[in-house]
């Protein structure tokens, strides 16, 4: 555990805080305490107004199983852990954090504006939207470079497919959570690659 660390700080370091929050929130926390933190770290447009920093920053460290499901949920977290530590292997932590941190606000961003076009026939000002969905979409996203090259378009393809496959669509449009993914892989894909040619570019590769 002790050499993960070292070798992969950004990726240890996240799943450690992700995870002992997750417990903090099933174990310690009350119920309504729980709730609460995702209410307020949840990236709506009324927190993006009123604190956006740590709504911005911290709805990447929480998780809603019950609202995004067990499954969905695990499978997210597993796949940032993964798609993390591959890319920080290859850059270094400070380049892996810069890309996702990159992908995660630009998805953020991309989604208040579309919420806030209107085009959703439901209110969303106060929407849950928390948890490491963003992170493992452009974490995945920025591995593309690193694939064989024969492998990137069927990669990107499932990525940018799955979300808007599982979507819920309102007419030609589809949930807000499927265009951020859609954003945060792209948006990983040209910061991968741009992370990944600066840190052959300084070792002579």
């Amino acid at each position: 555990m002790r050499e993960h660390f070292r070798r992969h700080p950004v990726t240890a370091g996240y799943l450690s805080a992700v995870a002992g929050l997750a417990l903090l929130m099933r174990f310690v926390f009350a119920d309504g305490m729980s709730a609460q933190v995702r209410r307020s770290l949840s990236t709506n447009a009324a927190n993006l107004a009123d604190h956006p920093v740590n709504a911005l920053l911290g709805s990447a460290f929480v998780l809603d199983p019950d609202g995004d499901g067990l499954v969905a949920t695990g499978l997210a977290v597993v796949a940032a852990v993964v798609c993390l530590g591959a890319l920080e292997r290859e850059v270094g932590p400070w380049r892996a954090v810069a890309v996702v941190l990159l992908g995660h606000v630009g998805a953020v961003l991309l989604t208040a504006l579309v919420i806030s076009s209107g085009v959703y026939p439901t209110d969303l000002t106060d929407v849950v939207d928390v948890g490491a969905g963003y992170v493992a979409f452009t974490a995945a996203g920025a591995i593309t470079v690193l694939s064989p090259v024969v492998l990137r378009v069927p990669w990107l393809a499932l990525l940018v497919a799955y979300p808007l496959a599982t979507a819920e669509w309102h007419g030609a449009v589809p949930e807000f959570a499927a265009l951020g993914h859609v954003a945060a892989v792209l948006i990983g894909l040209c910061g991968g690659t741009f992370a990944v040619a600066r840190a052959y570019a300084a070792v002579g590769r």
